[in-house]
């Protein structure tokens, strides 16, 4: 495939991704107006933004080992084609249940995308430099979009009716569509094994369950409900590797994780997207409930996360060759784990250099991390197997910022309710009790009560919050540096770096089963990613 048309194939595939990642955040600055118009109950307006998250993260990995076997052009086209019109079936929802079903297909046409584009970049880039920087263009595009969801959705509502935060989606959809129709060359496994439909079954359910299990104990604390089934999902994962070990044809290849960088790069995935997904969580909280700024305003200061982004990731097409993926993931974990301690001293009244400051680091940190573990995670794996390695990618985004929620939220909650302990003057038992449960519902009682009381009640509330927020960075920031030591030893030294001679090194032992799929260099080196006789590996319209 010719240079060019790679990187025009790129920016289709970057655009629908853009659209995807924002649908993961864009519907939290509409859910007071949908509250309103739909009349929506608590438990559908939990469904209205659950389901999406989901249906993602079950589906994933069985998308992209379905994708190896079909078609990853023909995935992605279908994903595109569900996307839209489900962004259609949302927008025009005449009811609860009728948004709540438009959101599960939406996810379920973000599940045929995601994994897809990541296949796909990984067929078409045969050189090791040039797909690291198309790789870190997708992690830019996919921060960006879960990050500037806020601010297109603010925007939006401001001068649309609800429905237009999801009927935007429709018009890109259908150019996406048409693009990679006639640009995207189609690949797919040449000798695909048996299909295992129980080993899916699992996964999609186990996924399903876990996640559930880690949204609920964020939201509600540790429950029977949501603890019990997010075991459920434990159970049913551990069965599903059981089931992999033994069967002559897995369904994903654990092999995989037998190379030391793949299992460590996962683990930096779920990592960085664990650091980014708790920053943003906290500091949507302290500027909207603390400092009383509005949704779009809150989105617009994500933006320096944005720009770091866009900037670091693409960077680690020079630092992996030269240095290494040890020294590129070790890099970023630092930043993002030293973004937590510059707002260890977080108060009311804390200037916003401070958290740009913090969001730059962040933003590059994150960048640097994502796109070193994606370069080393779809160069482990063989291209012909490349959507099954994409959706454990894709899995372990969805896993690193649902555990964000989760764990921070859940430090940052039980830190809350300490600070909260002494009662304000004037303010009944019941009352307190309900302020005690997060900054949302300590400002939401305190404006139901009377002048000095209330604002009583919100002063305590803010400097609580303040002081739970430093406390988690501190958590948070020494978790991240203590595993980025350990990943700097984890990783060889050498993976990832260019040799002498233009190749890469691999940490993958010698051997037909164990010679990592770019150990000899580029793709274009050689056959070791052609298949035992000799066919050609990509069934495509271009040369």
């Amino acid at each position: 495939m010719r240079a060019a048309n790679r990187w025009v194939v790129l920016c289709v595939l970057s655009l629908s991704l853009l659209v995807v990642a924002l649908d993961l955040t864009v519907l939290n600055v509409a859910l007071p107006t949908l509250a309103t118009e739909l009349q929506p109950s608590s438990v559908q307006l939990l469904w209205m933004v659950d389901v999406y998250s989901l249906v993602v993260a079950g589906l994933l990995i069985s998308a992209g080992t379905l994708g190896d076997r079909m078609g990853r052009k023909f995935f992605l086209c279908l994903g595109f084609g569900v996307f839209g019109a489900a962004s259609a079936v949302a927008a025009w929802a005449q009811n609860p249940e009728m948004l709540i079903v438009g959101r599960a297909l939406l996810g379920l046409g973000a599940a045929l995308i995601m994994p897809s584009t990541l296949s796909i970049i990984r067929n078409i880039f045969t050189d090791r430099r040039e797909r690291t920087l198309a790789l870190g263009i997708w992690a830019s595009v996919s921060a960006a979009g879960a990050a500037v969801g806020p601010v297109v959705g603010g925007f939006l509502l401001e001068h649309f009716w609800w429905g237009s935060v999801f009927l935007v989606n429709l018009p890109i959809m259908l150019l996406a569509l048409a693009a990679g129709l006639l640009l995207v060359p189609e690949s797919k496994h040449p000798d695909p094994p048996r299909w295992d439909a129980l080993s899916a079954l699992l996964s999609i359910c186990g996924l399903i369950a876990l996640v559930y299990g880690i949204q609920r104990v964020g939201a509600d604390g540790l429950t029977l409900h949501g603890t019990g089934v997010g075991l459920v999902g434990v159970v049913l994962l551990v069965g599903l590797v059981l089931r992999l070990l033994r069967v002559e044809d897995p369904l994903i290849d654990l092999k995989l994780f037998k190379h030391r960088a793949f299992a460590v790069g996962v683990v930096s995935v779920v990592l960085a997207m664990f650091g980014m997904g708790g920053l943003m969580l906290l500091l949507t909280q302290h500027w909207q409930f603390v400092n009383g700024a509005s949704p779009l305003e809150s989105g617009l200061r994500l933006l320096p996360l944005v720009l770091a982004t866009m900037i670091g990731a693409p960077c680690m097409s020079f630092i992996v060759p030269r240095y290494g993926t040890r020294y590129a993931m070790a890099l970023g974990l630092l930043l993002i784990g030293a973004a937590f301690f510059v707002l260890i001293g977080v108060d009311t009244d804390t200037d916003y250099w401070v958290f740009a400051i913090a969001l730059v680091g962040i933003g590059a940190g994150a960048g640097c991390a994502m796109t070193a573990a994606s370069d080393v995670i779809m160069s482990t794996a063989p291209a012909e197997s490349a959507g099954g390695a994409a959706g454990i990618e894709e899995t372990s985004y969805e896993l690193g910022n649902g555990l964000s929620v989760a764990i921070m939220g859940s430090v940052a909650s039980a830190m809350f309710r300490r600070q909260m302990d002494d009662p304000v003057a004037g303010v009944d038992p019941k009352s307190m009790d309900l302020a005690r449960e997060g900054i949302a519902d300590a400002v939401a009682v305190a404006r139901q009560l009377p002048g000095g009381t209330g604002r009583a009640l919100e002063r305590q509330a803010d400097d609580s919050f303040a002081s739970a927020f430093g406390i988690t960075s501190i958590f948070t920031g020494s978790m991240l540096i203590v595993v980025m030591v350990v990943v700097f030893f984890a990783i060889p030294r050498t993976a990832g770096m260019s040799t002498k001679g233009g190749g890469e090194q691999s940490d993958a032992p010698s051997g037909p089963e164990g010679r990592g799929p770019d150990a000899a260099g580029s793709d274009e080196a050689g056959p070791a990613e052609v298949g035992p006789e000799g066919a050609k590996q990509l069934d495509t319209g271009h040369s």
